[in-house]
């Protein structure tokens, strides 16, 4: 299943704050079945996006943080998991308070199918900074895939009431309520407002509106 997140294995961003963000973020896929993205349709409209209040925390993180987080993502790529793991676990140990590290922990225990242990690691990061969209919406594809419906869409929700132009939550928002809670009037809005975050038409968002307009 394609990743709605990235399709590359871990996104770039600035690791920042001592409560924030991920020097990279590991793409286990936090979404899309083969279907496809806000609240009963929240949407942006017109102009630019507004900022995501997570990246745009200032401050930096200790170079020693960011320095570990590079030695766990090539671990990361080269397919050491575990190491990977060891060395996410031990920054987490010295810097509990960035949000970041438990968001990777998280990710890579993911990918590594230790559903129990990514939960906790994601709440984690969640509980170190509350405007941590992406530890949200992987929260919420990690609940969703264990049939947690109704937890995967309030995190969802969470994450928008947070960052409301988060385009990737609207379009898994979408995929739950049209794949999984069987609710399509519900689930367009969230894949026209995805559509409408894009950069250029996404096509696959644009066939599934077409087909839930013709279904409604």
């Amino acid at each position: 299943m394609p990743c709605t997140e990235s399709t590359t294995p871990w996104l770039r961003c600035a690791l920042r704050a001592l409560s924030a963000i991920a020097l990279v973020l590991l793409g286990a896929c936090a979404s899309t079945p083969d279907k496809p993205a806000s609240d009963e349709g929240a949407a942006a409209e017109t102009s630019a996006p507004t900022p995501n209040p997570y990246l745009a925390q200032p401050e930096r993180a200790p170079q020693a943080a960011r320095d570990g987080m590079e030695f766990a993502h090539k671990a990361y790529a080269n397919g050491d998991l575990a190491g990977a793991e060891k060395t996410l676990r031990e920054l987490t140990e010295q810097w509990p308070q960035l949000s970041g590290l438990w968001l990777n922990l998280g990710i890579v225990q993911q990918r590594a199918n230790e559903a129990n242990a990514a939960e906790q690691s994601l709440r984690r990061a969640i509980d170190a900074n509350a405007d941590n969209v992406f530890a949200m919406n992987q929260l919420a594809a990690l609940l969703r895939d264990a049939g947690r419906f109704d937890e995967a869409r309030q995190n969802y929700e969470a994450a928008l009431a947070r960052w409301p132009d988060y385009g990737d939550a609207h379009r898994n928002l979408g995929i739950l309520y049209d794949l999984y809670l069987h609710q399509p009037d519900k689930a367009l809005p969230h894949y026209r407002a995805a559509q409408a975050l894009q950069a250029e038409p996404d096509r696959q968002l644009a066939g599934w509106i077409v087909e839930l307009e013709r279904r409604l």
